[in-house]
C-alpha cells in the first residue's frame, strides 16, 4: 500500500488546503506515478522485535516521517514484527533512526523489487503516446499468454463435455 492510502499515511502531499469546516478533497494518484522511471526500486526488510503494539508502531511512523522523500511506500506487520520500505536512494540514515527507537530494529535485507509485468510496459511508453519497439516483446509475451490461456479454456470445456 502506498504511502498516500494507509491507514496512517507518512505524509499526506495530496490532500489540498481547505478552508476550516470542510472536508479536504484528495488527488488520486496513480501507482505509476510512484514507480521510478528507471526502473532501479529496491525494497529493505526490518526485524523490528520490540514492536508489540500500536504505541511502537505509530513511533516506527513517526521516525520514518523525516525521509518520507526517500520512500515510495511502506508495509508494517505488527503480528510478524516486521517492516518493508520501498525506496530508489540508499537509506541508511533510515536504518539509524529505526536504532535509535531501542525497539530492536535490525536492517534484515535490501534487494531490487519486483515490479509487475503490466507496470513495466506501461512505463515504456513515449512521451508522445507512441510505443517504443521494444515493446513487440511485451505484445509478443502477451500473444503468448492469451494463447495459453484460450488452450487451457478449450481443455476445461472438453473435460466438462466428458463428464
Amino acid at each position: 500500500m502506498a504511502l498516500e492510502q494507509q491507514d496512517n499515511p507518512i505524509r499526506d502531499k495530496n490532500t489540498h488546503a481547505t478552508p476550516s469546516g470542510e472536508k479536504p478533497q484528495r488527488v488520486v494518484t496513480s501507482q505509476l506515478e510512484l514507480i521510478p522511471l528507471d526502473g532501479s526500486m529496491y525494497v529493505s526488510f526490518y526485524h523490528i522485535p520490540d514492536m508489540r503494539s500500536d504505541v511502537e508502531q505509530q513511533r516506527v511512523r513517526q521516525a520514518l516521517i523525516p525521509f518520507s522523500e526517500l520512500l515510495i511506500e511502506h508495509c508494517i506487520d505488527v503480528d510478524a514484527r516486521h517492516l518493508a520500505l520501498y525506496h530508489q536512494d540508499p537509506i541508511e540514515a533510515v536504518t539509524v533512526a529505526l536504532m535509535r527507537l531501542n525497539l530492536g530494529a535490525e536492517l534484515q535485507q535490501t534487494m531490487p523489487h519486483y515490479e509487475p509485468f503490466e507496470l513495466a510496459t506501461a512505463k515504456k511508453k513515449t512521451h508522445a503516446g507512441q510505443l517504443n519497439p521494444s515493446n513487440e516483446t511485451a505484445l509478443n509475451q502477451l500473444q503468448q499468454f492469451l494463447s495459453k490461456l484460450i488452450e487451457r479454456f478449450e481443455q476445461w470445456l472438453k473435460a466438462l463435455r466428458k463428464k
